[in-house]
């Protein structure tokens, strides 16, 4: 299967692969692949040219994922091969489909295969036919293995067995093969995610983990570790998830802060320049939020509705400094306004509440069950008070379930006498994390005026 015969030596790839369960398997380890295949092309005067390696494997993977494969083609295509030399065709290919692909390549470059434990023809159609055979039975193996694996997993996932061998700081495997909290450890993760809801940069949290316990962390890993959805008890992964999968290390609340306070910094701006109010301000005519600019020393927010697409009214531009002004111009008066609100609402709703006794009917209801099925009482009785009492169930609505408070006194001690001139000393960082504790959002309208501001 190789180019005819000239007087210089054959020029040979050599292609090893084995996958991870493979790799223990007398026989089929790289070393044993190896040197069959070098022993091989030195019987025959072969020159080696290139020894490409893909460890750990499968060869159901896609083709983009076997790195050295690829490597191995380039040879191909600069004409730099006469030969590629492996063990067998298994170690090549278990997809007909992949394996066609490949040969349009080696035949537009004149080059050929071979395998040293296994004979093929690819001059007849006998041949290929048999090549096609022996790949779609490799390809059926690799299924059917896929699918074994597959029911494996599930399983594993749902009892809450560890799946692979790398787990989360934080957590070690018990003699169940379950994870379990290492306390010490579960201490440092609770204090980077508090950190970082308190700081609103990875950064920072990185250094004050690396300071304060000596642990390797850069942002890569800080990051990482703060959308790691094992410290909820969370696992998904490939379809499979189950939300009990281990004991909790962060409580629930805390950890979707955290990452909404991710989400926001992730698109708050690649140029590195900190916006105070990125994520706060909100479009009033439209509900989109306002993209921070910079123009020279000022830095601008705008409606992106408006500069990409055209659809919103709102053309102006309003500055960082005109929402810092409103901010301590107006927050007394917006504080007083919302918690006078919050407490007319709070009083009508705890009125009717109490004035609304649903509790006592559905007792009356149980307590008719149990007469009628004691023959305390006849049907047509039970009948009769089980519309009356439901009657009365229907027309007394459901009160409202009671709102979450605001944190009024969060903002009040922003209102203190000489707060500004603290404020005005604080980095930009930290004046946009004081900001992202006390609001929800602050909305504009087109006309550069902010019309509301709703308090966290």
């Amino acid at each position: 299967m190789a180019k005819n015969e000239t007087a210089a030596p054959l020029r040979v790839d050599l292609y090893i692969r084995v996958s991870g369960q493979e790799q223990a398997i007398k026989g089929l380890s790289l070393e044993a692949q190896q040197e069959d295949l070098e022993e091989y092309a030195r019987e025959r005067g072969w020159v080696i040219v290139g020894v490409y390696i893909d460890a750990a494997k499968t060869a159901r993977k896609r083709l983009g994922k076997r790195t050295n494969f690829l490597r191995m083609l380039e040879d191909v295509k600069q004409d730099k091969v006469d030969l590629i030399l492996f063990t067998r065709l298994d170690r090549w290919f278990r997809s007909v489909a992949d394996y066609y692909k490949v040969m349009e390549i080696l035949d537009a470059h004149k080059c050929g295969w071979l395998t040293t434990q296994e004979q093929y023809d690819t001059t007849t159609a006998g041949g290929r036919l048999y090549i096609n055979l022996r790949l779609s039975i490799a390809q059926n193996e690799a299924d059917l293995c896929g699918e074994r694996i597959g029911v494996v997993l599930d399983s594993k996932v749902k009892h809450g067995t560890v799946v692979s061998g790398k787990i989360p700081f934080g957590y070690r495997i018990n003699e169940e093969k379950r994870l379990e909290v290492v306390p010490q450890d579960a201490a440092i993760i609770l204090d980077a995610f508090e950190h970082y809801r308190s700081t609103v940069s990875v950064r920072a949290t990185a250094a004050y983990i690396r300071q304060t316990y000596g642990l390797n962390w850069d942002n890569v890993r800080c990051r990482r570790n703060l959308c790691q959805t094992l410290y909820i008890g969370h696992y998904e992964s490939n379809g499979r998830v189950n939300p009990n999968f281990c004991p909790p290390i962060v409580p629930r609340d805390l950890y979707d802060d955290v990452q909404k306070l991710l989400s926001n910094n992730a698109k708050a701006n690649p140029t590195g320049r900190v916006f105070l109010f990125t994520s706060l301000l909100i479009c009033a005519e439209c509900g989109h939020r306002l993209a921070g600019i910079k123009n020279g020393h000022y830095c601008y927010y705008r409606c992106r509705t408006y500069t990409e697409r055209k659809t919103c009214p709102h053309k102006k531009q309003i500055t960082e400094e005109a929402v810092e002004a409103w901010l301590f111009s107006f927050l007394g008066d917006e504080l007083e306004k919302q918690r006078l609100e919050w407490d007319i609402k709070e009083a009508k709703r705890k009125q009717a509440a109490a004035s609304i006794d649903r509790t006592a009917i559905r007792r009356k209801l149980s307590r008719l069950k149990e007469l009628y099925v004691n023959e305390m009482i006849d049907l047509e009785e039970y009948r009769r008070d089980y519309e009356l009492y439901t009657s009365q169930l229907a027309e007394r609505p459901t009160p409202s379930a009671e709102e979450e408070r605001p944190n009024f006194e969060a903002v009040e001690a922003i209102l203190v006498k000489g707060f500004r001139s603290i404020y005005d000393s604080f980095e930009p960082e930290e004046k946009r994390t004081l900001w992202r504790s006390v609001i929800k959002e602050i909305h504009v309208d087109k006309e550069r005026q902010i019309t509301g501001i709703v308090f966290l």
